[in-house]
């Protein structure tokens, strides 16, 4: 039954005070925001709703405390130095956080129309002068290897178009799978010696700032324009979260099944599986780590408290439970700051066979709030394991230090803390997620990754690696009491 005008109910509380919808800006303006000016200075715009924008920087040479009240002024918004936005408005707040110096402005006339200007930032990004050649220009010996790669991927394309897209509105999903694992499978192994190649190519140039920049330019014009035909090189690279490595991409790589409108887009989306296999094996090579650590406690009986930081997808749940024995429990806190990865995450473990033995819980919290003294800390103390697969590839060394000390803190007597790390090896996923995909890491070797492991002075360190020598694993084992 419908309820009637005056049993419908407002909101409570703060929430009386209406706000208009705020949207996080890396993800309305898929990943290349404008930038935002007032008062003379320049920020990174943050987040953005009809009446206001929020703004960061942390360049800003700027007392101790932020300056007090009201500020008039002019908001406007660039994209690559041409302006798309401009009007009046108000600074309502300020505040400086970790060096970070960050305000709200209020616009004080118009409003924003976000449609339209979504559509003229993606007009001037597209509009921008293409240069003939980057500075330095990519040696030949790049350009024939880039080349080969098209030629290759083209050779299997002209296959498909030729013989397959002509009957492919007669083909079964099963028959349309079946081709395309076929194909895969007569490309996989001459595509892993393809992509090893371009490593071998860009590890000694990868320091190089401007020449890595110059290749990446060039492979973005010329391969990843192709390669983007299939939908987990498209997500990749165009990044529709805001940032690269979300959990339906982790989803794309362990699932390992064809997507796509046709045998084409299906045939480039599993060539972005297929360089994707490391992800997998380091999902698998961590439930083995885990499970085998478990099994060294002595007391059994109890569940294993587990914390997983960045946890996405959390698809390696499924092979701890395959792989423990029956009679042991596991109580899994998943950390991450995507609450769609949680969400997939909690209910895709509900249904996993074991579930029984696993008790999941979630939390919703920043990198931010785990580093720093907060409440949040406070709760996830004596852990068994700690694990992050994937979150230090994105962390500067001195970061990367800290947030281990930190995880490491988490842990019991007797606990394990995981870390891993892409390598910087020809058998990693340098080029193609640095040049293909603009999926920028930190590829570290092995004195990298013990250099992490500094200050944590009474660990047991360990450097692994995983099957397919694609993945480090900094494993530290503290004492037991």
């Amino acid at each position: 039954m419908s309820e009637t005008y005056e049993d419908l109910k407002g909101a409570h509380g703060n929430s009386r005070f209406f706000r208009p919808k705020r949207f996080e800006a890396k993800k309305l303006f898929l990943g290349m925001p404008p930038r935002a000016w007032f008062d003379g200075n320049e920020f990174d715009l943050i987040n953005i709703s009809v009446s206001g924008a929020g703004c960061s920087s942390r360049y800003l040479d700027l007392a101790d405390e932020p300056p007090e009240g009201s500020i008039e002024g002019v908001l406007r918004l660039t994209q690559h130095g041409r302006e798309i936005f401009s009007a009046p408005a108000v600074q309502v707040r300020s505040q400086i956080t970790g060096g970070d110096f960050s305000i709200g402005v209020a616009l004080t006339g118009r409003k924003f129309d976000l449609d339209a200007l979504v559509r003229r930032n993606a007009g001037t990004l597209a509009l921008e002068p293409v240069s003939p050649h980057a500075a330095p220009e990519p040696p030949q010996i790049y350009k024939s290897y880039c080349a080969e790669v098209l030629n290759f991927v083209g050779g299997y394309l002209n296959r498909i178009d030729q013989h397959l897209a002509p009957i492919e509105d007669k083909l079964t999903p099963q028959e349309s799978h079946e081709l395309i694992d076929a194909l895969i499978g007569a490309a996989s192994e001459p595509w892993r010696r393809l992509l090893e190649d371009g490593n071998d190519l860009v590890i000694p140039c990868n320091t190089d700032k401007e020449l890595r920049n110059s290749l990446k330019a060039f492979t973005e014009r010329v391969v990843t324009r192709e390669l983007v035909g299939g939908a987990s090189w498209a997500r990749c690279y165009f990044k529709p979260m805001g940032y690269p490595g979300d959990y339906s991409i982790m989803n794309f790589m362990y699932d390992g099944t064809p997507v796509g409108p046709s045998l084409r887009s299906k045939f480039l989306h599993m060539l972005g599986v297929e360089a994707g296999k490391p992800i997998v094996s380091r999902m698998q090579t961590i439930a083995q780590l885990i499970v085998d650590h478990a099994a060294t406690r002595e007391d059994a009986a109890r569940a294993v408290n587990v914390m997983s930081i960045g946890c996405g997808p959390a698809r390696e749940l499924e092979p701890i439970l395959a792989s423990s024995p029956s009679s042991t429990t596991w109580a899994m806190t998943l950390v991450d700051q995507e609450p769609e990865a949680l969400d997939y995450a909690l209910t895709s473990a509900m249904g996993l066979p074991g579930s029984e033995r696993l008790r999941a819980t979630a939390l919703n919290v920043s990198f931010k709030d785990m580093l720093g003294a907060s409440p949040v800390g406070a709760q996830i103390f004596q852990q068994d394991i700690v694990y992050s697969a994937g979150l230090v590839d994105y962390l500067n060394p001195l970061l990367a230090m800290r947030f281990i000390r930190r995880m490491y803190d988490f842990l019991k007597p007797g606990g394990r803390l995981i870390i891993s790390n892409v390598n910087d090896k020809r058998t990693g996923t340098l080029w193609p997620m640095e040049y293909v995909l603009d999926w920028t890491l930190y590829f570290r070797n092995e004195n990298d990754m013990k250099a992490m492991a500094s200050g944590v002075d009474d660990a047991r360190v360990q450097i692994l690696s995983d099957p397919l020598d694609a993945i480090h694993f900094l494993v530290l084992d503290k004492p037991g009491r």
